[in-house]
């Protein structure tokens, strides 16, 4: 007798129906879920980023219902999706795919859930008690590397500040290198966002997976120096903060791809070309700058939005393990 045969037969002896919802009238509610999304990302409730990924997501459960699903249903002889369905599904997709897209897809799946419950019109979540495919031997180190503090100001020394491009230009790597801001959260700023608060200049980004934009506080004199400059050139209509200067986009959001590109254009010329040193590197020298320089543990993680203390934890002790290593601690005294 095969696993699943096994499993079947056990639950014959004593089965006990668990809650699930009706897949035809689940179906039916996917295209008003989209529109409801798109809603929340026209009142800036949302990103269009985040929208993206929920809606890839829940596209990703459809299809397998439609090619695996539903024949697994009929095999088990189930006639709802149910929390077993949903671990079914996660299931599948971990034979092809790291956890951390898996994870990302039932993060669609789960918001598509949460919204009809909510709106009353389903009667249960069948993700509720679902977890996350664990990542197995993940090793707590950042696979990108900072850039040293040399490497920081050789970047920073490239553009060249009397042009209305370099002046742009050194204020986007300013903003990563004194900020912390990730190259998504510069693409997304816009004029609006720029303000001061307590005789501080502030901007309110967007950030990672999240629905509401919270403060940078750009406090070093050369980052405010630079985006100072950087709007003396750009001026103060509304829209995106920072603009493209080609003749075929001109005024128009910098694209994300420019915006690392650039980034990247400014290593190559500092001579900064390590396996490893991405635009992230700009993010991750800031966070280690701070912690390095004795920036409490709190005020690290505000400054790099992460929403859990575990993950400014890693940085922590990366820097440690090189600063403070036990080996230099080894001693094995002047006896022979």
């Amino acid at each position: 007798m095969t696993g699943r045969a096994i499993t079947r037969a056990r639950g014959d002896a004593a089965h006990v129906p668990s809650r699930g919802v009706d897949w035809q009238g689940t179906l039916a509610l996917v295209s008003t879920w989209k529109a409801a999304l798109a809603q929340r990302v026209a009142a800036g409730e949302l990103a269009a980023t985040t929208q993206e990924t929920y809606s890839r997501g829940l596209g990703r459960f459809l299809a397998w219902m439609e090619s695996d699903g539903t024949a697994w249903m009929a095999e088990e002889g189930k006639s709802l999706v149910d929390d077993d369905t949903v671990r079914e599904w996660i299931g599948a997709l971990r034979q092809r795919y790291k956890p951390a897209s898996v994870n990302a897809w039932l993060a669609g799946l789960r918001a598509f859930f949460r919204w009809a419950v909510g709106k009353h019109l389903l009667s249960c979540n069948p993700t509720t008690d679902i977890k996350g495919a664990r990542r197995t031997g993940t090793k707590k180190r950042h696979s990108r590397k900072a850039l040293t503090d040399t490497e920081v100001l050789l970047v920073l020394d490239q553009p060249d500040q009397t042009t209305t491009a370099g002046a742009r230009d050194y204020a986007i790597l300013c903003l990563m290198a004194f900020t912390a801001v990730r190259s998504v959260e510069v693409h997304r700023a816009d004029r609006e966002d720029l303000t001061t608060e307590a005789n501080r200049l502030v901007l309110y980004v967007l950030g990672k997976g999240q629905d509401e934009k919270e403060p940078v506080v750009i406090a070093h004199p050369r980052a405010e120096e630079a985006m100072y400059a950087w709007l003396a050139q750009r001026g103060n209509r509304p829209g995106a903060l920072f603009t493209s200067l080609s003749d075929r986009s001109r005024g128009k959001r910098l694209s994300l791809q420019a915006i690392r590109a650039l980034v990247k254009r400014y290593y190559a010329v500092a001579g900064v070309d390590e396996d490893g040193k991405s635009t992230h590197s700009l993010r991750h020298a800031a966070i280690s700058s701070a912690i390095r320089h004795g920036a409490p543990i709190q005020k690290v993680q505000s400054m790099a939005r992460h929403v859990s203390i575990d993950t400014t934890m890693i940085y922590y002790h990366e820097n440690d393990r090189i600063e403070n290593p036990a080996e230099q601690y080894v001693d094995y005294g002047n006896g022979k």
